[in-house]
């Protein structure tokens, strides 16, 4: 793992002597042109400004280049195994394959680190308020009113959030596309939790996801080939270090 991220995840300098406080870019809604603090030297000191007082933390994201250049390579390998995959398939399972990717490849992907930035939770959690050290960017997004719909699905996109509906009742009016798990569903939490749901008539479980969650219908097992092993886990790996639109 890259030091300047290690360091950030363990809140811990990993080479004190050569330490230097981080510089952070932070993204605003509305706004390509982000705005840049320097000098930061905890994480509490680029979450605490006055000028972020209000912002909606649980969708926030912070990233490192070294990170986000691994993320993005990984979701490029993904991109290029989709296609491949597309192409040995023929018919239905082939345009649904295709359409997965293309939903992909709109996405920007960039290199989110775990870490809680609540301020009150920085202040308060052992070891929530680490050290910066290096170039960092900050992803401020508007609370929003929708849901995502994503995967092998026949409308996705942002449908309204609707208080006490849970995630089988999102997909009624969906049409599963071939290859599609008919009895799981994935939720991505807006601060990049993930979450197996149980969507069939005889497994279903009432979840409700929160506003800014992506409900992510991914490939049903596959007992037959080892072409899709592991494809829902980079799918989400993707989903979980993008930023919302």
């Amino acid at each position: 793992m890259n030091i300047k991220v290690t360091a950030l995840l363990t809140g811990c300098l990993i080479a004190p002597l050569a330490w230097s406080a981080g510089t952070v870019k932070v993204y605003f809604p509305g706004s390509d042109a982000p705005k840049t603090l320097t000098q930061v030297e905890h994480l509490i000191d680029l979450v605490g400004q006055p000028r972020l007082a209000t912002s909606w933390w649980p969708g926030a994201i912070i990233s490192e280049q070294g990170a986000t250049n691994d993320a993005q390579q990984r979701h490029q390998t993904l991109l290029a195994r989709l296609a491949a995959l597309a192409a040995q398939e023929e018919g239905d399972e082939g345009a649904a394959i295709n359409a997965l990717r293309q939903q992909l490849a709109a996405q920007k992907i960039v290199g989110r680190l775990p870490v809680n930035l609540d301020p009150d939770k920085v202040r308060t959690t052992e070891r929530g308020n680490p050290t910066l050290e290096g170039e960092y960017s900050l992803w401020i997004v508007p609370q929003p009113g929708t849901v995502s719909l994503f995967g092998l699905i026949s409308s996705p996109g942002k449908k309204p959030f609707t208080p006490g509906r849970d995630v089988a009742s999102y997909l009624d009016e969906q049409s599963l596309l071939s290859g599609a798990d008919n009895s799981y569903a994935w939720v991505i939490y807006p601060d990049g939790r993930t979450q197996k749901v149980p969507v069939a008539y005889w497994n279903k479980r009432h979840v409700e996801p929160m506003p800014g969650s992506v409900i992510f219908v991914g490939f049903a097992d596959h007992f037959w080939t080892q072409a899709y092993d592991g494809l829902n886990a980079d799918i989400l790996h993707s989903l979980t270090h993008r930023i919302p639109d």
